[in-house]
């Protein structure tokens, strides 16, 4: 018989004993949900402890001085971390649990620290705090507020140098954080990305060598040769070179009339040249070759970067690592050399593109411009405009510029036609909301001129020569490098081939989509040397999987998923094993009923081949499945409230004691379970819910000893 360690069960007692500070925990779960760009509450690094220690806490939370002695957020997210791997939920790409322990432990002092730092505190919080120090008991209501009418009053002492610190960070918008150089530790929230194919990988690189842009940006490291060129002090080609480098590369030949408003982009006169200023499409190039670091400057000198000759000679790492460059680009694509005004797009203009890209990843069908647009405008430029302010037509066609470079990169492709039907039905769905919230709010049309311009997007769509825009497939193959370079997860088809079991298993159930799932697990099945190796590692990554939730979830999702005839092979096998049947059995009963009812037939009996043991085993797992769910209370609630459904759960609870089930401490949480208690517990609170319920519907409260009614 399996059971899990005594340390397992430890650390699952000490969460269900309370012996945890429960809220801690939860606002680390929070913070990894919304403080970081993946999202993933099961991935823990030393950058997440650190993150959450020194900037999350002490920003969301605040500690009065008698409840110090109980924070201990360091241990708090470390038990965390433990008991999702003693759970089997920890992804596999953590650190390892003991380290981010040390990790902790060695930031506790820090943490300390900040929790008074000023520079993460809402005067909310600094009042607080100064109320508790000055005896106030915070949590009466009277008292914070003669306690604020003595600071008005000027009858309270109070650090004036730290109040001016919070106020401050006010009003910069909390840009200051615990990171380098005052940077924040923190993320924004990003959404996940689909799953796509990547195709032949030397298919792309004939692709990328065909492209002329990518192929004078690794010329200007060739140029440059041995030695390198001389810069003027301000960073610049001296003039001879540049002008030999700009007939070398041919810059004449620009974007020409695709320039449109960017006209310094249309190609470079090689006339009269006093100045390397005068050539801006050389200008673009060399810096875009800069940020790419295929050229640095070095002691005075321009030279070509000696590590990324392996780059320079692959044009498929060329097209990700120019493109990846091109967001930093906003000086010579946006202002031209006669410009006093930069463009609108400038001050957004790495977080435009790169979210334009993030837009048109994984797409399906080529996106309409009129839309692309619109969520640009919405998400970047809106808040710019000031009030009775004009149509913008200047920023569009500026942004059209740059993705018709991106064209001469081989990473947009345009076409024209009717919409896909698909988007046009989200556009017609989106249409009939109010615009006031949802996703119609999203795209700027909470207001009315919003929603005006929200309806012109769709009158714009609907046409039959719509200018659509999607990505190539090197253009998928870029910006999924890009993506990646910002720590994005974008899972594609094939990454999952060498993975091990248990890898395999999060990622498929956390990132992929049902239509990919069975084509990775058919590659994954054929790299691992066929379906018997295959069927013995996913068994064993089940059996790591403690919580009775996840390990149900994941047999499901195999079952569903795997290709020819594997899934009911596995449920066959996992029901002869002596951890892992009770899922097994439950599951198949599940699939079953599933299909009986799909086939419209009734019957009471369970899955054929079932005895007596099996049956008890399945009984179990229901059992532990639901107060796992929900607690003690979903068990009554999934049985009855009445009587003869207490004598029910009374005799399921039996037959779990005598199941023989594997998971020795949920028997022995199961049966520490006082029916009787709990239907009293129960139906206590039911006439309590009831009795607030009428007097919500009444709309008063009694006052009490009186019949009078308050409204």
């Amino acid at each position: 018989m399996v059971r899990l360690t005594s340390e397992h069960d430890e650390q699952r007692r000490g969460f269900e004993a309370g012996s945890l500070d429960e809220f801690t925990v939860e606002q680390a779960l929070e913070y990894r949900h919304r403080g970081t760009a993946d999202g993933r509450l099961a991935l823990w690094r030393e950058e997440h402890v650190r993150a959450l220690l020194l900037e999350w806490l002490p920003r969301n939370v605040t500690v009065l001085p008698e409840e110090i002695e109980e924070h201990d957020a360091p241990g708090a997210v470390a038990t965390l971390v433990e008991f999702l791997a003693a759970s089997g939920l920890l992804d596999v790409r953590s650190d390892d649990p003991a380290r981010l322990r040390e990790v902790a432990e060695s930031l506790r002092q820090a943490h300390a620290e900040a929790m008074e730092d000023p520079r993460f505190m809402r005067p909310a919080k600094f009042w607080m705090l100064t109320a508790a120090r000055s005896g106030v008991d915070v949590r009466d209501g009277r008292a914070l507020d003669r306690f604020i009418a003595d600071v008005r009053a000027g009858r309270v002492e109070y650090d004036e140098a730290a109040l001016a610190k919070v106020m401050g960070n006010q009003f910069l918008g909390g840009l200051l954080g615990a990171g380098p150089e005052g940077h924040s530790l923190l993320e924004g929230r990003t959404l996940p990305l689909p799953v796509v194919d990547l195709g032949d990988e030397e298919a792309l690189r004939e692709a990328a060598a065909g492209v002329d842009i990518l192929g004078q940006l690794a010329e200007v490291a060739r140029w440059l040769g041995k030695e390198g060129k001389p810069l003027t002090k301000t960073g610049r080609l001296k003039t001879a070179d540049a002008l030999e480098l700009a007939c070398h590369l041919g810059t004449d030949r620009g974007l020409g009339a695709a320039a449109g408003p960017l006209k310094h982009l249309a190609g470079d006169g090689f006339d009269h040249i006093r100045r390397a200023d005068q050539l801006p499409y050389l200008r673009l190039l060399v810096e875009w070759a800069r940020e790419a670091r295929l050229v640095r400057a070095y002691r005075g000198r321009l030279v070509a970067v000696a590590g990324a000759r392996t780059v320079r000679e692959d044009p498929l790492a060329l097209a990700a690592r120019a493109l990846t460059a091109l967001p930093a680009l906003r000086d010579p694509l946006l202002i031209g050399p006669v410009w006093d005004v930069p463009s609108r797009l400038y001050p957004r203009f790495d977080l435009l593109l790169t979210d334009l890209l993030a837009a048109l990843y994984g797409m399906p069908a080529g996106t309409p411009w009129p839309m692309l647009w619109h969520t640009v405008r919405a998400g970047h430029l809106d808040d710019d405009r000031w009030p009775g302010e004009g149509e913008d037509t200047h920023s569009p066609a500026e942004l059209r510029v740059v993705l018709d470079l991106l064209s001469r990169t081989g990473v947009i492709g345009f076409d024209r036609g009717p919409v896909d039907a698909s988007v046009l039905d989200g556009l017609r769905s989106l249409a009939a909301e109010d615009g006031s919230s949802g996703p119609a709010a999203l795209l700027g049309a909470g207001d009315p001129e919003g929603a005006a311009h929200f309806r012109e997007l769709l009158r714009s769509c609907e046409g039959d020569d719509v200018e659509l825009l999607r990505l190539t497939p090197l253009g998928t193959y870029a910006v999924r490098e890009v993506l990646t370079s910002m720590g994005r997860s974008a899972p594609a088809l094939g990454d999952l081939r060498t993975a091990d079991a248990a890898t395999l298993l999060a990622a498929l159930y956390d990132e992929y989509d049902d239509q990919h799932t069975s084509t990775e697990l058919a590659g994954w099945i054929e790299a691992a040397g066929g379906w018997d190796t295959a069927r013995q590692a996913l068994t064993d990554a089940l059996k790591r999987v403690r919580l009775h939730v996840r390990r149900n979830g994941l047999l499901r999702m195999l079952l569903a998923e795997l290709p020819d005839g594997h899934g009911p092979d596995l449920l066959r096998c996992l029901r002869t094993d002596p951890e892992l049947a009770p899922s097994a059995l439950f599951v198949g009963q599940e699939q079953t009923a599933e299909a009986v009812l799909l086939a419209g037939q009734r019957t009471e009996h369970g899955p054929d081949g079932m005895d007596d043991r099996e049956y008890a085993l399945a009984v179990t797992e229901s059992l532990l499945l639901m107060r796992e769910l929900d607690g003690e209370n979903g068990l009554l609630d999934a049985v009855g409230h009445t009587r003869a459904d207490a004598e029910t759960l009374t005799a399921m609870l039996r037959v779990a004691q005598t199941s023989g089930h594997p998971d020795i401490s949920g028997l022995e949480r199961l049966a520490a379970i006082d029916v009787v208690a709990l239907r009293a517990r129960s139906s206590h609170l039911g006439r309590l819910r009831a009795d607030a319920a009428r007097k919500r519907k009444g709309g008063s409260v009694k006052k009490k000893g009186k019949g009078k009614k308050r409204r």
